[in-house]
C-alpha cells in the first residue's frame, strides 16, 4: 500500500515536471520541473519511486533534506543494491560511447601484508610513459605511504579531482630493484578492449585466448575481428579472461554470447529481462543468434575472473552456462546480477538498478558472486597472457586434464598474487557504473 501511494503521487508530479512526456514510451518520466538542486532531488525520488526495482521497499525520505540528487539516491538504496547513482551525463557518454576515461592509466592490487603492488597499466598512458609495469610495488601516492593513506582514510581524495591535467607524484619500485618517482598526469586514455588474444596449441588443438576489458561502443569490432581469427584457426574451445572487466552495455554482452555459442544454440534464450513492479509490464526474452565470428561446434569455454568481474562479465558467464560446459577459474566475481536503464536529466544521468538478469534456466541473483570451479590467483609476476602465469595456467590445465592445479606450497606476500583489488585512480570507473543495453531502444544499463 505504501508502494502505491507514492506511485499514484509520482503520476501527479510527471504532469507538473514534464507535461510533454510521452505516454507511449513507458521508460519516459519527463524533465525535473527545472535544473535547481530541490527540483532534480524531487525528480529523482519519484523516479525512483515508479522504476526503481525494488521500489515497495523504498525508504521514506523529504528529498529536500539532501544536497544532490547523488546523496538522494543513494540514500533510497535498498540492500543490496550498491550501484543506483548519478553520474556525470558528459563522462558517461564518453566512457560507453567513445571507450575513454579520465585516469591515471594504472590499477593495483592489494596484497594481505598491506602491499599494493601494480596489476595493469593501459597502453598510452602516462603510467606506461612513466615506465610503471605490472608487478612493480607502489610506495608512495601524493607523497603518503600506503599505511598513511589507510590510516587517514585518504583513499577519496589522494588521486585527486577526476578531471585531466591533474597530476599525482607517486613513487614506485620494481622487483628486486631500486625505487622510481614520478609524476603521472591524468588524461582522456581510450581503453584497449581487448588488449591480449592468442590462439595457443593445447592437446594437439588450437585454443582461443583473450583478455576483454570493458563492454564499451568500441568494443564490437574489436571481438568481431578477434573471433574470426578464431573461427579461421579452427578454435572450438575459448579462454575468456575477465579478471579486469567491471561491466558494460548488455547489448555487448549478448554479442559475446553469441560469439561463443551462437553456432550451437542459435534461436535459443540468451538472457531474460525482469523489472521491477513498475515496469514489469516491459520483460523481455532475449535471444541468441549466430554470427560470422561465432565459434564453429564449440567445446568448452573457460573463464578468467576475479573480484572486479561484474555486472555485464557475469551476465555472460550465467548465459552461456545452459548452453555449453562453462568453467570458472580465479576468484569468487563481484555479484551484480542486476541492472539499470539511465534517464539523463540537466547535466546528469540517473542509473537506478531496475531490472534482474536470468538465464535460459532462469538462474540469476548470485550476489554473492560467482564461484570459480577451481581457485587461482591473479599472478603479478608474470604477463597477462603468458601461458605460466597463475590463473591462464590453470584455465590451461583444466582443459587438458579436467582437473584443477594444486594450490602453491606457499605464495609471497609481497609479490601481491592474493587479496583484495584497491581503488586506483581512473581505473575503477569501469566497475561502479551500471553499464547499459538497448532495450526496445531505451537506454538501459547493467
Amino acid at each position: 500500500m505504501m508502494w502505491q501511494l507514492r506511485s499514484s503521487i509520482r503520476g501527479l508530479l510527471v504532469v507538473g515536471l514534464a507535461g510533454t512526456a510521452c505516454a507511449e514510451d513507458p521508460f519516459d518520466f519527463g524533465d525535473p520541473r527545472s535544473c535547481e538542486i530541490a527540483d532534480q532531488n524531487e525528480w529523482v525520488y519519484g523516479l525512483m519511486q515508479d522504476a526503481y526495482l525494488w521500489a515497495p521497499e523504498l525508504p521514506e525520505i523529504d528529498p529536500a533534506d539532501y544536497d544532490s540528487p547523488a546523496e538522494t539516491i543513494a540514500a533510497l538504496r535498498v540492500d543490496p543494491d550498491r550501484w543506483s547513482r548519478v553520474a556525470d551525463k558528459a563522462k558517461t557518454e564518453k566512457l560507453f560511447e567513445e571507450g575513454k576515461i579520465i585516469s591515471l592509466g594504472f590499477r593495483t592490487k592489494r596484497a594481505p601484508d598491506g602491499t599494493l603492488t601494480v596489476s595493469w597499466v593501459s597502453p598510452n598512458s602516462s603510467a606506461e610513459a612513466a615506465g610503471m609495469a605490472r608487478g612493480d610495488s607502489v610506495r608512495t601516492i601524493g607523497g603518503f605511504t600506503i599505511a598513511q593513506i589507510d590510516l587517514d582514510d585518504r583513499w577519496d581524495d589522494v588521486y585527486g579531482d577526476d578531471e585531466p591535467g591533474i597530476t599525482v607524484d607517486v613513487e614506485f619500485s620494481p622487483p628486486g630493484a631500486a625505487s622510481q618517482r614520478a609524476t603521472l598526469v591524468k588524461e582522456w586514455l581510450e581503453i584497449e578492449t581487448v588488449p591480449v588474444h592468442q590462439i595457443l596449441p593445447i592437446d594437439g588443438r588450437p585454443v582461443g585466448y583473450l583478455m576483454f576489458n570493458t563492454f564499451v561502443d568500441t568494443a564490437p569490432e574489436r571481438l568481431d575481428a578477434v573471433f574470426e581469427e578464431f573461427v579461421d584457426a579452427d578454435v572450438d574451445r575459448v579462454i575468456v579472461d575477465l579478471r579486469y572487466n567491471g561491466g558494460g552495455r548488455v547489448s555487448i554482452a549478448r554479442q559475446l554470447v553469441d560469439l561463443l555459442v551462437g553456432d550451437v544454440a542459435e534461436g535459443e534464450v540468451n538472457y531474460a529481462v525482469r523489472y521491477g513492479p513498475g515496469l514489469d509490464d516491459q520483460d523481455v526474452d532475449r535471444g541468441i543468434s549466430r554470427l560470422d565470428g561465432s565459434i564453429r561446434s564449440p567445446k568448452s569455454v573457460v573463464f578468467i575472473t576475479s573480484g572486479s568481474t561484474l555486472s555485464a562479465s557475469e551476465l555472460v558467464i550465467n548465459a552461456v552456462r545452459p548452453h555449453l560446459q562453462t568453467l570458472v577459474v580465479g576468484d569468487v566475481t563481484g555479484g551484480k546480477p542486476v541492472g539499470s536503464h539511465q534517464w539523463e536529466f540537466c547535466d546528469k544521468v540517473a542509473q537506478p538498478i531496475t531490472f534482474r538478469l536470468l538465464n535460459a534456466d532462469g538462474q540469476g541473483d548470485y550476489f554473492d558472486g560467482i564461484v570459480p570451479d577451481c581457485a587461482a590467483a591473479d599472478d603479478l609476476t608474470r604477463p597477462v597472457g603468458d601461458v605460466g602465469e597463475g590463473a591462464l595456467a590453470h584455465a590451461i590445465h583444466l582443459l587438458e586434464t579436467g582437473e584443477c592445479l594444486p594450490p602453491p606450497p606457499s605464495r609471497d606476500a609481497s609479490s601481491g598474487t592474493e587479496g583484495e583489488d584497491a581503488t586506483v585512480d581512473g581505473l575503477q570507473d569501469l566497475a561502479p557504473p551500471p553499464v547499459h543495453d538497448d532495450i526496445e531502444g531505451a537506454r538501459g544499463f547493467f
